[in-house]
C-alpha cells in the first residue's frame, strides 16, 4: 500500500479503482475507457503515485511491465514487438487482462498494420521480374515480418540483410527464420556505423527512426540513399503526432519516442537533399504509423 501522504495526490475513487484492477489482473473491456481517461488526465506530479499503485503489474509478467523495466535496456524491444505482432498475452489470470488491454490499443493495432505494409512492399518487389531483389532492414527486431513473408512466399527471390544493434534481437530473429528457403544475412551493428556494400531495391525501417533526433534522422536518410538501386525505395516508419496511445505508452511503459507529422517527415527528407517530387508520406489504415517513402530514379544517387 502507498502511504497516505502519497495517496492524497489521487482521488480516493481513483485509488480504489486502480487497486481493484491490480487485484483482478488488469482492466476488463468495460473498464478500458475509465482506465485510459485516468492515465490521460494524470498530472506530472501524480505519475509516480499512479505507478506505485500498479507496481505489482509493472514487471516482466506483463507487456506494459516489460516496457517499463526494460530487461534488454530499451523500450519497444524485439520481445515486445514480437508479442504485439502475434497478439500474445500472458495466460496467467493475474496478468492476462493487462496484456489484453495493451494489445487492444490503437498503437498496437498500428504496429500490426505496419507489418502488413511491409509485406505488401515485399510482395510488390517480388513481382518486379528481377532474378534477385535485395532488401535491407534497419533495426530488424524480431524479424517476425520477414518470417511471415518467406513462409507465405516460398519461391520468393528476395535476399534480406538484417541489421540490429542488439545481439539478443539478432539471435531471436535467426531462431525463427531458420528456413531452408530463406536468404538472410545478419549484421550486429549500429545503423549509424554500418557500411553497405551493395545496392538495395528496398531499404526498410519501422520502429527505429522514432528514437532518433532530427540530426540523426536526416543523416541516416542521406547515408543510406547512396545504396538504393535504380527505382529502389527507402521506406521509413514513424509514429504520428496524433497517436492516441502516446500517453499510455509513456506512463505505463516509460516508452518515449519522437512522434512526428507528415510535414516533419517531408521536411527532413528535403533537408537530407531529397528532391521534393521523390518523397511522399503514406500511412497505415489507422493513420497512427506514417511512412516516408523515398524513390530513387538513378542508380547510386537520388
Amino acid at each position: 500500500m502507498i502511504s497516505s501522504k502519497t495517496q492524497f495526490k489521487l482521488q480516493k475513487e481513483t485509488i480504489k479503482f486502480l487497486y481493484g484492477l491490480v487485484e483482478q489482473g488488469g482492466p476488463k473491456t468495460h473498464e478500458y475507457q475509465t482506465f485510459t481517461d485516468i492515465v490521460n488526465h494524470l498530472k506530472p506530479e501524480q505519475v509516480d503515485s499512479f505507478r506505485e499503485i500498479i507496481k505489482p503489474s509493472l514487471n516482466e509478467n506483463t507487456l506494459i511491465g516489460h516496457g517499463f523495466v526494460k530487461p534488454y535496456g530499451y523500450p519497444g524491444d524485439f520481445y515486445l514487438i514480437h508479442n504485439i505482432y502475434e497478439q500474445k498475452a500472458n495466460p496467467d489470470p493475474k496478468y492476462k487482462s493487462w496484456d489484453d488491454f495493451f494489445l487492444s490499443q490503437p498503437a498496437a493495432h498500428a504496429v500490426r498494420n505496419r507489418k502488413e505494409f511491409f509485406l505488401k512492399s515485399c510482395r510488390r518487389l517480388g513481382k518486379n521480374g528481377k532474378d534477385e531483389a535485395k532488401v535491407l532492414i534497419l533495426g530488424c527486431g524480431p524479424a517476425t515480418d520477414v518470417k511471415q513473408y518467406i513462409t507465405e512466399n516460398p519461391d520468393s527471390r528476395i535476399r534480406f540483410d538484417l541489421i540490429d544493434f542488439d545481439q539478443k534481437a539478432i539471435d531471436f530473429a535467426r531462431s525463427q527464420n531458420d528456413l531452408p528457403n530463406g536468404s538472410i544475412e545478419y549484421f550486429r551493428i549500429n545503423v549509424l556505423r554500418f557500411k553497405p556494400y551493395m545496392y538495395y531495391d528496398l531499404i526498410w525501417s519501422a520502429g527505429l527512426f522514432d528514437y532518433f533526433k532530427e540530426k540523426h534522422f536526416i543523416y541516416l536518410i542521406n547515408k543510406y540513399l547512396k545504396n538504393l538501386a535504380e527505382n529502389g525505395e527507402f521506406i521509413i516508419g514513424n509514429f504520428s503526432h496524433l497517436n492516441p496511445t502516446k500517453r499510455l505508452m509513456e506512463v505505463l511503459s516509460d516508452w518515449y519516442i519522437n512522434h512526428r507529422s507528415k510535414y516533419d517527415l517531408l521536411r527532413m527528407a528535403v533537408e537530407a537533399e531529397v528532391d521534393e517530387d521523390q518523397a511522399t508520406v503514406e500511412m497505415e489504415e489507422l493513420g497512427i504509423n506514417l511512412f516516408l517513402r523515398i524513390k530513387n530514379s538513378i542508380n547510386g544517387s537520388t
